[in-house]
């Protein structure tokens, strides 16, 4: 009994060292990233400037390029930085315009868009439709399909970037900045629907309530899964603790999903959202259904400890990169719009012929949302046994304050 205890005790503080180093080493890629950040927009800077020999400020985020000859400085180009809001978060793209109001080059300085998305973005000859364009109208082309998101994303960087230049050129503006909360949409009151219907479908008692699970599972592959794909990931998780959704997302359905999911864990320490709203989760069920899966439950110290270790070294990488969006892991991008790398390409059907075998192989293994869950409730029970501790202590210190005014007023009666 006494080596149990031990070890369970040696466990607890390994647990804890592990859980306060994983948030120290989140804040140094953090901090190490944001160097990196700094240094790679200024390359790309200097990318743009192509005829110039010094670039002087003219504005916010917006720069001339000058060339001096017998003490006089003639503007020879433009530079200017915009952003515009993709799936991943905030897209920041840099231009160079001639004096005459053309588009010269574009580059972009930083994304959170997944590498698939972009690549595809990119491979379409989208520049060389932007390339030639005068910025007296405004900056168009036809969004790409299968990347809409984030060719819009990229569109409304560089007209965000030639609004000042068109100032300063021409004197008027075309468009009116957007908000970053325009993208609201109906999805995301679905969200809040569904997850409140998925909440109840758990809790209540009604003899139906296995079929209404069934029923929630299935619209939401639908919704959630086939016509949206916006499942919350790794990378999801990363944005929250960055703060990236703070300058605006195009679609905050992941974001709200993830949001609710972690008060409920915090308050009652489950998971609703895996059981009752996943998608990939319903795909997973449903497949069982159709091979009739057993039942099993993997213990493996190293299938618990591995996507822990999965998730935090995808966390750190999205945070020194600043897109937690390019390290995503989960087959969801290929199970529901086929996008995504080979490699993605294979684990899902791997998953997808396991889960013929036993039932939810993905949830069971790799899902990053385990290691979230585990994480907030192995911290929220350790905060409360410190309160616990904090709490006994006052009563002890209190019981013996009073003690010792107790005996003191007795001495001084005698």
């Amino acid at each position: 009994m006494m080596k149990k205890t031990s070890s369970k005790s040696k466990s607890k503080v390994f647990d804890k060292f592990i859980s306060v180093l994983s948030i120290l080493l989140f804040a140094v890629f953090w901090y190490l990233g944001g160097d990196r950040s700094q240094h790679n927009q200024q390359a790309q800077l200097s990318y743009l400037t192509l005829q110039s020999e010094q670039l002087e400020p003219a504005g916010s985020n917006t720069f001339q390029g000058v060339v001096r000859s017998d003490n006089e400085s003639n503007v020879v180009e433009w530079i200017s930085v915009g952003s515009g809001i993709g799936y991943g978060g905030e897209m920041v793209a840099g231009i160079n315009i001639s004096p005459t109001g053309t588009l010269q080059a574009l580059a972009i300085i930083d994304s959170k868009e997944t590498s698939t998305y972009l690549d595809k973005v990119m491979q379409s000859g989208v520049v060389d439709r932007i390339l030639g364009q005068h910025i007296d109208t405004t900056i168009t082309f036809d969004s790409i399909t299968g990347a809409t998101l984030t060719s819009t994303a990229l569109m409304d960087a560089v007209e965000h970037a030639a609004k000042p230049v068109r100032e300063q050129i021409y004197g008027y503006t075309l468009s009116e900045s957007k908000s970053v909360f325009s993208s609201l949409q109906w999805l995301d009151l679905a969200a809040f629907v569904f997850f409140g219907v998925a909440v109840w479908a758990s809790r209540t008692r009604n003899k139906k309530k296995v079929m209404i699970n069934w029923v929630v599972l299935i619209i939401s592959m639908g919704i959630f899964g086939f016509y949206s794909a916006t499942l919350y990931t790794a990378s999801t998780m990363g944005m929250v603790i960055s703060g990236a959704w703070l300058y605006g997302l195009a679609n905050y359905t992941p974001l709200i999903l993830i949001l609710l999911s972690i008060v409920y864990i915090l308050y009652y320490n489950r998971n609703v959202y895996c059981q009752n709203i996943c998608p990939f989760g319903a795909v997973q069920q449903c497949l069982a259904k159709v091979g009739n899966a057993k039942s099993s439950t993997i213990k493996n110290e190293f299938l618990l400890w591995f996507p822990r270790v999965l998730l935090l070294t995808t966390l750190c990488l999205g945070a020194y990169f600043r897109n937690p969006v390019a390290f995503s892991y989960e087959p969801f991008g290929i199970m529901f719009g086929m996008i995504g790398t080979m490699y993605l390409f294979v684990l899902t059907i791997v998953i997808l012929l396991t889960s013929l075998v036993v039932r939810r192989p993905w949830c069971q293994t790799l899902c990053p949302i385990n290691a979230m869950t585990d994480f907030l409730t192995f911290n929220k029970s350790w905060f409360k046994q410190v309160q616990k501790k904090r709490a006994k202590q006052h009563r002890q210190h209190r019981k013996q304050t009073e003690d010792g005014q107790c005996q003191s007023n007795t001495g001084g009666r005698e």
